[in-house]
């Protein structure tokens, strides 16, 4: 299990029930007996016997089932522990200390996330030391375990529509607004995991091109644009990027030219002279500097979402190229965090497969198909006499088996 001992970032000291309410946790950090085992027996009813569970949930399971918690002052694998003081027990389960001070069986997390995945258990510092395991929310139990980083405001999941997700010091989720911008690092369970920060200082100005300048407000780049009479010039010095509009440009400073193929530079005359074309990309104003950037790998893919009618390629300027219809029969499809394009349906990846992290699978006839590798169905099963196929479906995502009637 990945060790998740750090302290969250958003300030002050943790104090909560497995997986369920703080409300019975005293203020020094451990539950009376009677709590603790109301805490866990909540935790488990929000699985419940017939909640929904998936490929994770059940691997994780598993995992439970063999895995050894480690030691945190508050009892050894084998040795007593303190009554009341939940563990993790596995990425995916937990363990409350009875009455007798020995381990209780794993409980299972699935079921307990309010999105519907499945959560894991993280150990949250308590007051006095030690920890307390606590069911999670996916993303919040990958902050836990990783700190947040530099700059970060708030950390937790980034949504299409440029809102996030937050995570609150137990471990939940709750809408927040991003003063910045919400940079997605990685993806689990399907949604992208990031952290707010500050895509600006509030008060920048850079040049665009042209006579064009953009401000920061509120640590985002304003979508109004400003306007220099004369031509827009960077200014050399200061330790927050700024312009002057008109006159003499600052030796060194570098701009896009107002087409932005290319990087003009100001030379020790305080006159714009070319620099460079870019040959890949566009040009892209830093501050004082102007700099050539890809927006994309050549040949790249880009899907607005999982299962959209269309796509984007990336041309071997290094730039996205317009949106263009899939053809009949395709769709644009993600794998992991990975846009396939058009294709029929997603096959098996290292690190990729559909929503339920396999290859796509259909009933097809009397039978099964299965996506390969070249993003095509195949046969790949006949259902025997007496079976016929089952298929469970996640978005565009599919699974299909033979299965008795």
């Amino acid at each position: 299990m990945l060790a998740v001992r750090r302290p969250f970032i958003l300030a002050g000291v943790l104090a909560v029930s497995a997986c369920g309410s703080s409300a019975n946790a005293p203020a020094d950090g451990r539950a009376s007996d009677a709590g603790a085992h109301e805490a866990g027996a909540e935790a488990q009813g929000d699985a419940g016997p017939d909640a929904p569970r998936d490929a994770t949930a059940e691997t994780g399971d598993a995992t439970a089932e063999t895995s050894e918690a480690a030691g945190d002052g508050y009892g050894s694998p084998d040795g007593p522990c303190t009554p009341g003081v939940p563990r993790c027990h596995g990425d995916f389960g937990y363990q409350m200390c009875d009455q007798d001070g020995t381990w209780s069986e794993s409980h299972s997390c699935a079921g307990y996330s309010m999105n519907g995945t499945t959560s894991y258990c993280a150990e949250i510092p308590m007051e006095g030391g030690g920890t307390w395991g606590t069911c999670v929310d996916p993303a919040c139990w990958y902050w836990l375990g990783r700190g947040a980083l530099g700059g970060a405001d708030t950390v937790g999941v980034c949504e299409p529509d440029g809102t996030m997700q937050a995570c609150l010091p137990g471990g939940t989720l709750v809408p927040a607004t991003c003063a910045g911008v919400c940079t997605p690092v990685t993806t689990l369970d399907g949604r992208a995991v990031g952290y707010c920060a500050p895509e600006c200082e509030d008060g920048a100005r850079e040049c665009l091109g042209g006579g064009f300048y953009r401000v920061c407000a509120g640590g985002r780049w304003s979508p109004n644009v400003g306007w220099c009479d004369g031509g827009c010039n960077p200014v050399a010095t200061g330790a927050r990027p700024d312009v002057h509009c008109g006159g003499a440009c600052d030796p060194g400073t570098s701009r896009c030219r107002a087409d932005g193929a290319a990087v003009e530079v100001c030379s020790d005359a305080a006159l714009w002279v070319m620099d460079r074309a870019c040959l890949l990309g566009r040009c892209r104003p830093a501050g004082p500097q102007a700099e050539c950037e890809t927006e994309c790998a050549p040949g790249e893919h880009d899907c607005a979402f999982d299962g959209a009618g269309g796509e984007r390629v990336c041309s071997d300027e290094g730039l996205w190229m317009a949106e263009a219809a899939c053809a009949a029969g395709t769709t644009c499809r993600l794998s992991g965090d990975v846009a396939l394009g058009c294709v029929a349906c997603v096959g098996a990846r290292p690190g990729g497969g559909n929503a339920f992290g396999a290859a796509d699978s259909r009933c097809a006839g009397d039978g099964v198909e299965t996506c390969g590798a070249d993003g095509q169905w195949h046969a790949s099963a006949t259902c025997p006499d007496g079976n016929t196929c089952d298929a469970l479906t996640r978005g565009d995502s599919s699974l299909a088996t033979c299965s008795l009637l």
